[in-house]
């Protein structure tokens, strides 16, 4: 039995229409195409917050003018049951279309309907929606009339179907039907203005102010990146390779790991692989070359070579990462090997919304008190009017770690540590075209613990897998710890005089005391001008400025122009901790300091602009370039004791430099078809070389004109091809890249690292495929082969292999996921790596990368209102050392440190 209602509400509306992040059939006929699945698979797609339909669907969650509520009753399940909606089909109709909620068997479901302007909000107050591989679902253009459909779970038992018509809010006819589910049979309203007559299951409301129509864009099933062009744009539009992560896969990777170089790692190619028991990234370039790492925009990196830039902020308070791989003309400032740009949480559409988990972590071979960690993480957010913001806290412990084999694994960046971080933000709507937000984030890693790496293996001839030595508590007076805080001012406004303006301020800083080190025992009797006992520290700070300028010539050409400016303050000394205070009561005593590097100021402009120029629908083409210029400024300085082991530090003197040079870049995109499209990209990127490169500073030193500190120019070429026919995705892309005066790194039989200035080049293969047979099943792959060699000076040798702390080996990643129950899903995840001996067989480094295979097993399940998640990480328990443990030889085989061994991590997550 159908139980026929019909409402008719009128608002007009003006709606400019961009692509959205969802998937957006375009005509009834691809309508019909979807329609033969039984639910739509819903992407995990990047909705931009600026995109105005984007801003429009998430305007208006809690209507304020309720037009009638109906409730359609089944004696089948009780009023307060929770319906569970596990589809959404579109069917096209001749008067417009159906939009289904289907639901296993007939139920009973209450819900309201109002209008808001040209917005048909319904609410089912008794259902929740429960789609494959995401909370909701949307189609854009998906009927003449029709701009958009949007089916989210409003709560956890209430969903909200929203549909925006072109010109005012569609007529709607609501069925229930035992066989399909809910049914809403849309017609839209075509003439801007009319009123239909109120009907006798309609009450009349008042209309809405009119609205001038906006012509409507081509939607796409494809994601919107910024970080490729520093605007919004479509991913097949850009010509090269971006990666993007998303809030759903952060979430999903941290049931493993909450260690960002670890997800970064699993999930992008031409990335190194998971760093798995540090949080430095010492090893993990991209393509070969160090990558410049932003949040919201703002610069991590330290000119100082610190590789500790990704810990710097907890996933919790991430919403994605953009990755471009590959050398940026746009960004400039140090991005030769790309930019990894992380886009912290947004605020809500909600009124007011929270998000509680409590989590704990534990080794299972060694299930005992002190392998266990546990996480605590609460959010809120919410939207008052023109108002809106967040506040994310998350507190993180790690106990100790265990190898496969039981052995206990010795102190580094994770283990006995405490981490806290707190993410704050608010945003300002001016009007309809202006905002602007504030954002400060702070996060505090701090390392507590009684064990050292033991020294004795040292004396064991071969390479020895670094064991913990209990040493007793520490009293330091400088404690082992990160802290890194930013804040960052945006104004923007969508059309100043034409354009759309973005200006940008913020403050950037870092403190760093790193574990304390005792070389006595490596280097014997260790000289007076040698600290034997030291710790590692950076105080650095920035601040820097942002301006950027979006202005349209036609609907086919654009030009973004602007400038970025940072200025940086660093110091990074030798904390010298007394011998005897330490050997006698375990005290941390500082006696002075020592240069590690140098203090001194840098700064750095970069004036640019950007044409993209849509040459028809199928061929786009993009061009640019940057003017660059970067100076920095030492004073005298006592060189680094380590430096010269024969004599006492050198007396250097300071200087100034200025370097500056244009670099380019040229793209183009050719669509074969609709579903393949080609690209093919130059760019080139401009750095000065790390300036920690000062620590290698001895007699007759010169700042101003040593071949160290000469600038790196990176020319780098690309093509390649994307596809995506639906269920399937893929792409497959080619690079090589040059420079006359690369950043080359050998590594001494002492395990010291130094670097060597000449040409260097890189190139590789980079693949990945994803697939969704069906709508409880996926699957996916990636690839990553890349090499490179360096012209090391005064060898006598044309090309030798680069280190493998350039370039990593071979690395495959694969997954399978399944719904195995409506509201379960499993998915296991396998990580290879490969061998690579090429370094060492060309003497340049002393060890070789052996490869290694691991399994991770995530699991969740919805348990009441929330979700309860189950992670194993290295689920056959093998035994290894990830490739940032292989490369610790000389008197660093002390951090040669084995991977932990299965790790089980369980949490329950609950938003209201």
């Amino acid at each position: 039995m159908k139980l026929h209602l019909l409402l008719s509400c009128v608002a007009l509306l003006s709606v400019g229409m961009m692509p959205t992040a969802m998937a957006s059939p375009k005509s009834p006929e691809e309508v019909a195409k979807y329609s033969h699945q039984r639910s739509l698979p819903v992407a995990a797609k990047v909705r931009s917050p600026q995109n105005p339909l984007a801003a429009r669907l998430r305007e208006v969650k809690q209507p304020h003018k309720t037009v009638q509520s109906l409730s359609q009753a089944s004696p089948l399940a009780p009023a307060s049951a929770i319906v569970q909606v596990k589809g959404v089909r579109l069917i096209p109709t001749d008067k417009g279309l159906e939009v289904i909620l289907e639901t296993a068997a007939p139920q009973k479901l209450e819900f309201s309907t109002t209008s808001e302007e040209a917005t048909l909000i319904s609410n089912v107050a008794n259902a929740q929606l429960v789609l494959p591989e995401g909370k909701e679902f949307q189609a854009d253009n998906p009927a003449e009339g029709i701009s958009a459909i949007r089916v989210v779970n409003l709560n956890d038992n209430t969903i909200q179907v929203r549909v925006i018509g072109t010109a005012a809010v569609p007529k709607v006819e609501v069925f229930e039907s035992a066989n399909e589910g809910l049914i809403f049979s849309l017609t839209p309203t075509a003439q801007t203005g009319q009123v239909p007559a109120p009907t006798p299951e309609t009450p009349e409301t008042q209309p809405q102010p009119a609205e001038k129509p906006a012509a409507q864009a081509e939607a796409e099933e494809l994601d919107i990146v910024v970080t490729a062009s520093r605007v919004e744009e479509l991913l097949q539009n850009v010509p090269r390779s971006v990666t993007t992560i998303t809030r759903e896969q952060i979430e999903t990777q941290t049931s493993v790991t909450r260690n960002l170089p670890d997800i970064l790692g699993q999930a992008v190619p031409g990335f190194g692989p998971p760093t798995q028991n540090r949080r430095t990234g010492r090893l993990q370039t991209l393509r070969g070359r160090p990558p410049l790492i932003l949040i919201d925009g703002v610069v991590q990196n330290t000119s100082a070579g610190f590789d500790r830039q990704l810990n710097a902020i907890d996933p919790s308070a991430i919403e994605r990462i953009e990755v471009v791989r590959g050398p940026s003309a746009v960004y400039g400032q140090g991005a030769t090997g790309g930019v990894i740009n992380i886009i912290t949480r947004q605020p809500t559409d909600e009124r007011i919304q929270s998000e509680l988990v409590v989590g704990a972590r534990t080794d299972l071979g060694e299930l005992q008190g002190e392998s266990f960690g546990y996480t605590l993480k609460y959010g809120l957010a919410g939207n008052e009017g023109n108002v809106d913001y967040r506040i994310n806290t998350s507190l993180e412990t790690n106990g100790s770690w265990f190898d496969a084999e039981g052995n206990r694994i010795p102190p580094n960046d994770i283990v006995d540590t405490e981490t806290l971080n707190l993410l704050a933000k608010v945003g300002i709507d001016l009007d309809e075209q202006q905002r602007l937000e504030l954002t400060y984030d702070i996060y505090n890693d701090r390392s507590d613990s009684e064990f050292i790496s033991d020294p004795s293996i040292l004396d064991t001839p071969g390479l020895q897998t670094a064991r913990a030595l209990r040493v007793g508590e520490i009293d330091q007076e400088e404690p082992s710890r990160q802290t890194n805080q930013f804040a960052n001012l945006r104004y923007s406004h969508e059309n100043l005089l034409g354009s759309q303006v973005d200006l940008q301020l913020y403050y950037q800083d870092s403190q760093i005391n790193q574990e304390i080190q005792d070389v006595r025992t490596f280097f014997g009797d260790v000289p007076p001008f040698i600290p034997g006992i030291f710790q590692t520290s950076l105080d650095s700070s920035k601040w820097g400025a942002r301006l950027q300028i979006q202005t349209p010539f036609s609907e086919s050409a654009r030009l973004l122009w602007g400038a970025d400016y940072l200025k940086e303050d660093s110091d990074q000394p030798f904390f010298v901790i007394d011998p005897v205070a330490f050997d006698e009561r375990r005290e941390a005593n500082l006696l002075g300091t020592a240069t590690q590097v140098p203090p001194f100021e840098l700064d750095n402009l970069g004036l640019f602009a950007q044409l993209q120029w849509d040459l028809s629908e199928k061929w786009l083409l993009s061009g640019g370039l940057r003017y660059e210029t970067i100076g920095f400024e030492v004073d005298d300085f006592l060189a680094n004791p380590f430096s010269d082991f024969d004599n006492p530090p050198a007396s250097v003197a300071g200087g100034s430099n200025r370097v500056d040079d244009i670099v380019f870049n040229f793209g183009s995109v050719y669509k074969v078809t609709p579903e393949i499209s080609l690209f093919a990209n130059f760019a080139q990127g401009f750095a000065v070389p790390s300036l920690d490169y000062l620590g290698q500073a001895t007699a007759g030193f010169n700042v101003e004109d040593d071949a160290l500190l000469e600038p790196e120019k990176v020319n780098n070429y690309e093509i390649g091809v994307r596809g995506d026919w639906g269920s399937v995705q893929t792409s497959l892309a080619a690079f090589y890249n040059h420079s006359d005066l690369g950043q080359n790194l050998v590594i001494a039989p002492s395990g010291l690292t130094n670097a060597a200035r000449g040409p260097q080049r890189n190139y590789g293969v980079e693949a990945t495929l994803d697939w969704q047979p069906s709508d409880r099943w996926s699957l996916g792959s990636s690839f990553t082969w890349n090499e490179g060699e360096a012209d090391f000076p005064d060898d006598g040798i044309d090309w030798l292999a680069l280190s493998s702390l350039d370039v990593q080996p071979l690395k495959l990643t694969a997954y399978v996921e399944n719904e195995t129950l409506p509201g379960w899903r499993n998915r296991l995840q396998m990580l290879v790596v490969g061998n690579r001996d090429r370094a060492f067989d060309d003497e340049v480094e002393e060890f070789e990368i052996d490869g290694y295979t691991t399994l991770d097993f995530i699991s969740s399940v919805q348990i009441g209102q929330g979700k309860l998640e189950l992670g194993i990480e290295n689920l056959l328990d093998n035994q290894y050392l990830p490739v940032s443990s292989q490369d610790g030889t000389g008197i660093r085989e002390v951090v040669r440190e084995a991977a932990r061994g299965r790790t089980l991590s369980l949490r329950y997550r609950i938003e209201f």
